[in-house]
């Protein structure tokens, strides 16, 4: 359930920086059949964004929060800037517009996923001890 709220508020806050924050125009035609590009856009790189610690500790045991910053940022830099190569129905206008957005989206997913990897770290004290040893008894 908390990965729903995570992915849920990502998109969020990536629907909401494109409308909201100057530089960007959300054109009301899409390219794309039967989907507008200012929900599916969002969608997709909320999706990817939620999904940024669960990669990290499924690839490492131990996941830094420098780690989550590092990999949202280049991530968003890099997903707006194929938008801005291809764009779907959102364009970024400025070079302001690129990098507020890219920023603010990664704050938003930086935030999201501690808060997730605090929920899990939360979860893992709650568990009571693995015992091993056969020969203690329980």
């Amino acid at each position: 359930m908390n990965y729903l709220k995570s992915l849920f508020f990502c998109f969020l806050i990536v629907f909401f920086a494109n409308h909201i924050l100057p530089g960007i125009e959300v054109s009301r035609v899409s390219k794309l059949p039967h989907f507008k590009a200012d929900l599916l856009f969002p969608l997709c790189l909320g999706l990817v964004n939620s999904l940024i610690y669960p990669i990290l500790k499924f690839f490492n045991q131990r996941v830094a929060w420098f780690h989550m910053a590092a990999l949202a940022l280049v991530l968003n830099f890099v997903v707006y800037a194929i938008l801005k190569i291809f764009p779907i129905g959102i364009e970024i206008v400025t070079l302001e517009g690129y990098l507020s957005v890219s920023i603010v989206v990664s704050i938003g997913s930086f935030i999201m996923n501690y808060l997730e990897m605090r929920h899990c770290i939360h979860l893992n004290h709650l568990k009571p001890p693995e015992n091993d040893d056969p020969g203690i008894p329980q």
